[in-house]
């Protein structure tokens, strides 16, 4: 026990080793000699962390093993039927097996668990399970005897990524003749039932064998030099943003670089696709000459907001803030541009004038998301508050705070910097570094979670609405790698996960439907194109065919991590410092950051 309780701790100190490392390689600017030091030690760290963590399942695999054999040995002594809540339970997929194979056909997987119920005399052998794990089939038997039509209702209505109807359990009293005889003679009870169940679960897009069994062609575009920060696309028309300093312009149809934007001398932070409506009002107020394209609107360290004409590629305006921008947006109806800064201040201005028109410190930190959605602006900073903003008089006036909400289901809620924010059916979706992307109702203060990571520890950096699709990013961090989870906007279903096992961290994801095509963009240290369609023309020769994920692990309930997670951010960075990268290798010279400095 002592030494798995080592273990532990020494998995979650490189894990917290590596956060911090991710956290440096996202800071824009020079870094510092023993910044980079700590960056160079990342591969080490996370093999050594992967090494452990494998040590650490072989460990607990022969336990469980150990703990099974007992049970069993125990049983045949006794001659008795096993406690049901002695059995272990059977697992069909597991974090730790998700590769290649982690697709999983869930329809066929209902039909097969119905057959298992029926037929009570099975072999060990005809168990169709995807993994078999050693479990007594006494225990197994009695398990499924206590499915009684209430607790399988009870399932049916708990289960987020049933789209069809189940085959009646043992417990439903309902032979297969019957069922046919209802389908035949059209009962009254049997219409109303499916009347309701195609009512909740309109299949439409959102049919889980259309994301399932689709194929997505991926194309990794090149062009940056940099972390790309931000994203925006409409129709066949992407924008990107850069540390690279630059703004790119992307045909979708083509696949290919239209124009690259230079102006910013710092790394561009956000980038804004104007729809060509807003647009036309921007130039009828500004007095700009009028365009054939979009205005594209960025912003940037070096203190400036741009915009752009997406045709020409020229600077139609460029304004100084006096602070580094994180985040813009365009709040139409009120022609005014909202800004955000590093420092936690919120900006408007209008767009005729280009004048400020209000500045407020809304936070204590940097603003990490400016949304707006219909008349309301929501505004997320990485001190993990969410505001809610009306604009009157072309003034923002608060409407909402999130400070003080609290979790539907009563589980801990703690205040991480939000990294993503998107906005859908009147709920805010928000991600951080906990393991589950959370929904909160601004209108009750109600928050309730959707688990977002396959693994046991992760970052939600981006997340996105598109036709009613819901898209968040996901990245693991003791592999390093970084994928896109899918649900169904509307009921929240678990659809598939985009899974290449080659992508690095996901820094901005957005997404456009067009009529014979599915466009999804991941951005971050690679800009990926994950298309889904039939079209030859959208097909690159290089693009890479890539069947959807599945993992069962993000149908389950969202694990409530939330205060164990919180107490290892809060720690003191003194803490890490006194066990830092750098003395990993013994001998190394003590770094400055580490003397002590005395003001005269």
């Amino acid at each position: 026990m002592a030494s798995r309780t080592s273990a532990a701790l020494e998995i979650r100190k490189l894990r917290k080793k590596l956060r911090q490392i991710e956290n440096l390689e996202r800071k824009d600017g020079d870094l510092l000699d023993e910044e980079l030091l700590k960056i160079s030690k990342k591969r080490s760290i996370r093999d050594n962390l992967l090494r452990l963590l494998a040590t650490t399942e072989d460990v607990e695999e022969s336990f469980e093993a150990s703990t099974q054999s007992n049970v069993t040995n125990n049983s045949d002594d006794s001659k008795e039927p096993p406690d049901p809540d002695m059995c272990t339970n059977v697992t069909l997929v597991t974090p730790e097996d998700v590769e290649d194979d982690s697709y999983v056909d869930v329809e066929g997987l209902e039909v097969e668990i119905s057959e298992e119920i029926s037929t009570p005399d099975r072999t060990e052998d005809n168990i169709p399970v995807e993994k078999e794990v050693s479990t007594d089939d006494a225990c197994l038997e009695q398990n499924q005897t206590k499915l009684t039509p209430e607790r399988e209702t009870e399932i049916e209505r708990n289960n987020p990524y049933h789209v069809s109807q189940r085959t009646p359990l043992r417990g439903d009293n309902v032979s297969d003749s019957q069922n046919q005889q209802k389908e035949k003679t059209k009962s009254k009870q049997s219409k109303k039932s499916h009347s309701q169940l195609d009512t909740e679960n309109t299949p439409s897009v959102f049919d889980l064998s259309n994301w399932r069994n689709s194929v997505f062609y991926v194309t990794e575009l090149e062009g940056h030099n940099d972390l790309i920060t931000s994203s925006d696309i409409q129709g066949t028309m992407l924008v990107t943003a850069s540390r690279d300093t630059t703004v790119k312009v992307w045909d979708m149809k083509e696949m290919r670089e239209v124009r690259s934007l230079g102006g910013h001398t710092g790394g561009v932070n956000a980038v804004v696709l104007i729809p060509t409506s807003s647009s036309n009002n921007i130039c009828k107020k500004a007095g700009f000459p009028s365009t054939k394209g979009q205005l594209i609107l960025s912003g940037s360290s070096d203190c400036s907001f741009k915009l752009w004409c997406s045709a020409t590629g020229e600077v139609r305006r460029s304004t100084y803030t006096f602070s580094p921008v994180t985040c813009v947006g365009y709040h139409n109806s009120a022609s005014v541009i909202i800004t955000g800064s590093d420092g936690g201040k919120l900006e408007t201005w209008d767009v005729q004038s280009s004048k400020s028109l209000q500045s407020l410190r809304a936070f204590a930190d940097s603003v990490s998301g400016i949304q707006i959605h219909e008349t309301h602006v929501f505004v997320s900073s990485l001190d993990g508050i969410i505001k809610v903003y009306e604009v009157n008089s072309q003034q923002l006036q608060c409407v909402f705070e999130s400070e003080g909400t609290r979790s539907t289901d009563g589980s801990a809620l703690c205040c991480r910097g939000i990294r993503g924010m998107t906005i859908s059916n009147g709920l805010v979706y928000y991600g951080d570094d906990g393991p589950n992307v959370k929904a909160l109702n601004w209108k009750s203060g109600l928050v309730h979670k959707l688990g977002n990571h396959n693994e046991e520890f992760g970052i939600t950096d981006s997340l996105a609405c598109c036709e009613g699709l819901l898209l968040a990013s996901a990245f693991c961090l003791d592999k390093g790698l970084g994928y896109i989870n899918v649900r169904s906007a509307e009921g929240e279903k678990y659809l598939c996960s985009l899974d290449d096992g080659e992508t690095d961290r996901i820094m901005s994801i957005c997404s456009s439907k067009l009529s014979d095509s599915w466009v999804i963009i991941s951005a971050g240290v690679q800009l990926k194109v994950w298309n889904q369609t039939s079209n030859a023309r959208y097909i690159r020769p290089d693009a890479r065919r890539v069947k959807p994920s599945y993992y069962l692990g993000l149908t389950k309930s969202p694990r409530h991590s939330d205060v164990e997670s919180d107490l290892e951010s809060s720690e003191s960075e003194s803490e890490l410092k006194s066990d830092d990268l750098i003395d990993d290798e013994p001998g190394a010279p003590s770094p400055s950051w580490k003397s002590w400095c005395v003001v005269v």
